[in-house]
């Protein structure tokens, strides 16, 4: 498997059925005049936990990472489920800390816990499922960008990959506990959804991944230019530091769950008074144009090959 990487694999496994569905961030089922939203997502000690971090924070991490599924689609998260997997030895109170973190997060958007289940394991695996729902007429996916739409972006990149160099080059938890801070950004995706945003994704797996994905459900390209893409302060920080690249951190790394999307110019000023009246920014970092992904940097236009961060890759 490390031979073909996630996607290629997510392909393998589409084929083995005879029928399709859609490549979105979440399932979604009709419902009347609403769809219902679910989605899974997955994380275990070994891949995603930074050692040392606390109980707590990674489970508010653990239930943020799969809100930012139903933020993608537009919709308003509800319900939530999770499956653990704990060795023996996992403490009570440690237990405890866990769903105090995902009870925390979950607070914070209103969401439920309706049900879950436990088992004893040799690692710490943890798969949650999310539920929510989005009008219809106000769904986000990843098809649909057209020629001339605008490519924007909530927040700023680099935070989350940096953190990650620089736990690694001091071993200081800290930096490990940075890595899991994140936000769904749930009312950041429904304003996008109310001002008819033409396609969305987070940004889990990095920007370039991000962009390839959108280009590859609509048919489409875009030219992106380097300028304009918010670096956090910290991944300029610790390029200086480190001598890392800012490509490596912000736009590779991914982690970040910030939304990528794509709308109309003429729908400019209602986003832009929506974002507004929830408190959010964006940026514009290019548009839809041609078929390949470009990056325009100092004058000059370079073909982004790259996809990103897959799992299973060498």
């Amino acid at each position: 498997m490390a031979d073909l990487g996630e996607r290629r694999l997510i392909e393998a496994i589409k084929g083995c059925y005879d029928y399709e569905w859609e490549d979105d961030d979440a399932a979604s089922i009709p419902a009347g005049r609403a769809y219902t939203l679910i989605t899974t997502d997955s994380i275990s000690r070994s891949s995603h936990m930074p050692k040392g971090a606390g109980w707590d924070k990674v489970g508010y991490f653990f239930a943020a990472l799969n809100l930012s599924d139903i933020a993608a689609m537009g919709g308003r998260p509800e319900y939530f489920m999770s499956a653990l997997t704990l060795p023996a030895e996992t403490k009570v109170s440690e237990l405890r800390s866990l769903e105090k973190g995902i009870g925390r997060c979950l607070g914070k958007y209103g969401v439920k816990v309706i049900g879950g289940d436990l088992k004893q394991g040799a690692e710490m695996c943890m798969t949650g499922i999310a539920i929510g729902t989005v009008q219809k007429d106000r769904i986000l996916r990843r098809r649909g960008a057209k020629e001339g739409d605008l490519v924007c972006l909530t927040g700023k990149l680099g935070r989350n990959g940096a953190a990650y160099r620089m736990w690694k080059e001091t071993g200081n938890k800290k930096w490990g506990e940075m890595m899991l801070c994140i936000e769904p950004r749930v009312k950041e995706g429904i304003a996008i959804s109310q001002c008819g945003a033409s396609s969305a994704i987070d940004l889990s797996d990095g920007l370039f991944a991000a962009l390839w994905q959108l280009g590859k459900s609509s048919g489409r390209g875009f030219e992106i230019e380097y300028s304009r893409i918010p670096i956090d302060s910290l991944a300029l920080e610790t390029r200086d530091r480190l001598g890392i690249g800012i490509e490596d951190m912000a736009f590779e790394f991914g982690g970040e769950y910030e939304l990528l999307f794509t709308i109309s110019p003429r729908r400019l000023p209602m986003l832009e008074k929506a974002a507004g009246r929830a408190g959010f920014g964006f940026s514009i970092i290019g548009e839809v144009k041609g078929s390949a992904v470009v990056l325009r940097r100092d004058g000059k236009a370079e073909t982004v090959r790259s996809r990103g961060y897959e799992h299973f890759r060498k």
